[in-house]
């Protein structure tokens, strides 16, 4: 009777999965995002900092862009000349060091897979490659209008959930502003130059000159997420902010870090000081779309298109790498063993 019942059990768990499998429902996703002319309207823009991002977010642009520099930074950060003097083993060590990543101060607008890509069951996003994408008739008419700069152009094709359960895919591009302004728009104050100055021997004031662009957070000119979900219709979910440099007006009494509130040319008091700022611009919108339709979202200052195709569902889960590869070898060389 257990018997019996146990594989009733098991009967009943290879007819679902079939089921869940059908259930879930693959959609390709191609965005194409572009900056706008600045034009003199009346609409006035919000100072406060862009907001901060979502952490869960799917990156899918990263991994095409940044280097991995660990092993070229690896004597030149961590340690200082003590500890270089001292032997400390720790120095060279890469396990005790952080990865380091380096990436291009613009994005490029392209950013698709090498190759080819498929989708697995199960799997997160997936980005494709360029020749996989549809856009390229419009973006090049697009482009034809005077002030457009693109920004991203991306495919990718992802299994469409519940929003309770949806993750955002993160969308950045443009130029990076890291080494001028922080995240929050402020101005960098540069500390480089008085180190120098200061005469400073330790080996990791020197190490810093190298990697403070590949540590530092880059601030993207455009920077946010998208997020689609289905409940019962698809809905896109846009939570982007361009970045502009602009001026601001601060008070020095409460601003110290903008100078002194007195005017040295003509020794007046001053209460104010228009100094540079990173604006942050959003385009923040909800809207419920239909497959197979391209969407255009307007904004003074951004262009979004969008379309959401319907696609081959995927049957199959994503074969394991059991590392099993072989050493390459040169052309015409024969394998040859090597006694122990």
């Amino acid at each position: 009777m257990q018997r019996r019942f146990t594989l009733s059990c098991v009967a009943i768990a290879c007819l679902c999965q079939p089921m869940a499998a059908q259930a879930k429902t693959w959609f390709e996703v191609e965005v194409f995002v572009f900056e706008r002319p600045a034009q003199s309207t009346s609409e006035q823009w919000n100072e406060q900092p862009a907001k901060a991002l979502n952490s869960q977010a799917v990156d899918l642009i990263s991994p095409m862009i940044t280097t991995d520099i660990t092993g070229v930074s690896l004597g030149l950060s961590g340690c200082n000349s003590n500890d270089w003097l001292n032997d400390n083993h720790d120095c060279n060590d890469p396990l005790t060091n952080k990865t380091q990543k380096s990436h291009p101060s613009v994005v490029p607008v392209s950013i698709a897979a090498p190759t080819e890509q498929v989708a697995y069951l199960g799997e997160p996003p997936v980005l494709l490659a360029e020749s996989q994408a549809q856009f390229s008739d419009m973006i090049a008419s697009i482009k034809k209008e005077r002030g457009i700069t693109p920004l991203i152009h991306m495919t990718w094709q992802q299994d469409m959930k519940t929003r309770r359960l949806a993750t955002p895919v993160r969308i950045f591009g443009g130029k990076d502003f890291s080494d001028e302004y922080t995240f929050h728009g402020e101005p960098v104050i540069n500390h480089e130059q008085d180190n120098i100055s200061a005469g400073l021997t330790d080996f990791s004031s020197y190490g810093d000159l190298f990697t403070t662009r590949s540590q530092s957070q880059p601030v993207w000119e455009l920077d946010g997420t998208i997020n689609i979900y289905l409940d019962h219709y698809l809905y896109i979910e846009q939570r982007l902010n361009l970045r502009r440099e602009s001026e601001k007006q601060v008070d020095l009494a409460t601003n110290t870090n903008y100078g002194s509130p007195v005017d040295t040319v003509n020794s007046q008091p001053q209460a104010h000081k228009m100094v540079p700022f990173l604006q942050s611009i959003a385009l923040n919108q909800n809207r419920r779309v239909r497959s197979s339709e391209v969407h255009y979202f307007d904004h003074p200052q951004l262009g979004v298109v969008m379309q959401i195709r319907k696609m081959a569902q995927p049957t199959t889960a994503k074969p394991i790498d059991l590392g099993l590869q072989t050493q390459p070898q040169a052309q015409g060389q024969p394998v040859t063993s090597t006694p122990l």
